[in-house]
C-alpha cells in the first residue's frame, strides 16, 4: 500500500494530530517522570519509586499499539516518544548516579550514545534532513536499558540489595546498550547518506 492510499494515521501516513489517545498515553507517562524523582530522591522511598519506574518501563509498547491499532500514528507522537525515552533513561540515570546502585560506567556509555544523537540534531534540522525513524532495533536497546535501570533501582530498594536482581539487571544491560549502540551507527550511517545526497543534488544544480 502506498503512502498516498494509507489512511490518515496509519504508520505509513501518519497524521498532524496533537491530541490523540496514543500521545494523551505519552503525557500521561511523562508526567510520572517526576513523581519518581521526587520519591527517590525527596522522599528517599527507592521501593515507592521502583514501583512508579516499573510502571513507566512496562507500558512503554502501549501508546505506540494503541496508535497503531487505532491509526492514530501522528508525527508528533514519532517524535515524541523516543525523545520520552531519553527523559525516562536519564532520570533512572540520575537516581542510580544518586545512590550509587551501579557502576558509573554504565551510566556514562548510555549518556555518551544519547548524547551523540542529541548533538545530530540541529546539524539534521540545520541541512532540513528528516531525523532518521526510530528502528526496532533501537526501539529494543531502549527497552532493554530502561529495564536494566529498573532492574537495579529494584535491587537497592532492599537491605541488603538483591544480587540476584542485579543479575537480572545486567541480563538486561549488556544486549540492550549493544543494540543502542548498533542502532546509532545505523542513524549515524542514514545522516551522513543524506548528507551526502543533499551535497550531490546541490553540487548537480
Amino acid at each position: 500500500m502506498s503512502e498516498q492510499s494509507a489512511p490518515v494515521g496509519s504508520s505509513e501516513n501518519p497524521s498532524d494530530a496533537i491530541l490523540t489517545v496514543p500521545n494523551i498515553i505519552t503525557f500521561a507517562r511523562l508526567a510520572l517522570i517526576p513523581v519518581f524523582l521526587w520519591l527517590a530522591l525527596g522522599k528517599n522511598n527507592i521501593g515507592a519509586a521502583w514501583v512508579v519506574g516499573f510502571v513507566l518501563g512496562s507500558t512503554d509498547w502501549i501508546d505506540g499499539r494503541v496508535a497503531r491499532r487505532f491509526n492514530q500514528v501522528s508525527k508528533f507522537g514519532a517524535a515524541i516518544d523516543p525523545f520520552f525515552d531519553r527523559l525516562a533513561v536519564a532520570a533512572a540515570a540520575w537516581v542510580i548516579i544518586a545512590k550509587d546502585l551501579a557502576p558509573l560506567w554504565t551510566v556514562i556509555v548510555v549518556l555518551v550514545r544519547d548524547g551523540l544523537l542529541l548533538a545530530m540534531l540541529p546539524l539534521i534540522s540545520a541541512r532540513g534532513i528528516p531525523r532518521p525513524a526510530v528502528t526496532q532495533v533501537g526501539k529494543s536497546g531502549s527497552f532493554g536499558v530502561m529495564w536494566a535501570f529498573g532492574l537495579f533501582i529494584g535491587a537497592g530498594a532492599f537491605n541488603p540489595p538483591l544480587e540476584w536482581v542485579r543479575v537480572l539487571a545486567w541480563i538486561a544491560f549488556i544486549p540492550g546498550i549493544i543494540l543502542s549502540y548498533m542502532a546509532a551507527v545505523d542513524y549515524a550511517r542514514t545522516v551522513l547518506v543524506s548528507l551526502r545526497a543533499g551535497r550531490g543534488s546541490a553540487q548537480a544544480g
